[in-house]
């Protein structure tokens, strides 16, 4: 409950400041490449491929600079697949672990006419996990196959996340004061999604890497500035 209603307090708070010609507010569409890297990284685990929509503020700062905070649902985890030939059984084993986060960026953004760099730090709060699994037992002709859910887990694991995010992307005048924007960011944890103080888990090194590719629109409100000296 308090995680929605922190969800929605930094989405009014990002509406109302398209109120005000010095901000400009964007939304966004993406994918997510996620993975669990570190010491105890799971054996054949593969990236998860999830969704990260969001919304934007952008804040002129000087001559084709900008301070970006977002705010974005990201479907990060990992996916594990393992297929084994246990004597006359072969068992193929897939399990996704999903573990979403509200992803709160901050970055220096700096334009290059009509491409640009990010760079800073995020935070993460995590809002859910779950995990699904299935085995398959194939013998001969037949095969076996079982399921399971758990439905969450996220109270077993850390409930936030810090780490750093750079990207690159191409921003350009679309119509009026709308700009198109492609964008491509790498985002990587700096602490392990597993708590050390909780008795449910392993207490694994396991820190997210996010790969995400991502497009939108941002709203401009005053392209007149020298800011916006190539958007014009």
């Amino acid at each position: 409950m308090v995680k929605r209603l922190f969800i929605l307090i930094f989405m009014t708070l990002a509406g109302s400041l398209n109120a005000f010609s010095q901000f400009n507010v964007g939304v966004s569409m993406g994918a997510n490449f996620s993975y669990l890297i570190g010491d105890d990284r799971i054996e054949g685990s593969k990236r998860r491929i999830g969704m990260c929509p969001g919304v934007h503020v952008s804040i002129p700062l000087v001559y084709e600079s900008f301070l970006e905070i977002g705010a974005i649902y990201s479907q990060q985890g990992v996916t594990i697949k393992t297929d084994e030939q246990i004597k006359y059984f072969r068992v193929k084993y897939t399990e996704n672990r999903n573990i979403d986060f509200l992803i709160i960026p901050i970055t220096w953004k700096q334009q290059f006419g009509d491409f640009y760099t990010q760079l800073g730090p995020y935070v993460g709060i995590a809002l859910d996990a779950s995990c699904k699994w299935k085995t398959d037992t194939v013998y001969a002709d037949s095969t076996i196959r079982k399921t399971g859910t758990m439905k969450t887990f996220v109270n077993s694991l850390r409930q936030y996340d810090v780490g750093a995010q750079f990207g690159i992307g191409y921003q350009t005048s679309l119509s009026g004061n709308i700009d198109l924007f492609l964008g491509v960011n790498y985002k990587q944890g700096f602490f392990s999604v597993e708590d050390k103080n909780k008795k449910q888990v392993n207490n694994k090194k396991l820190r997210n890497q996010i790969f995400s590719v991502t497009a939108g629109i941002y709203f401009v409100k005053n392209r007149r500035s020298k800011t916006y000296r190539h958007h014009r």
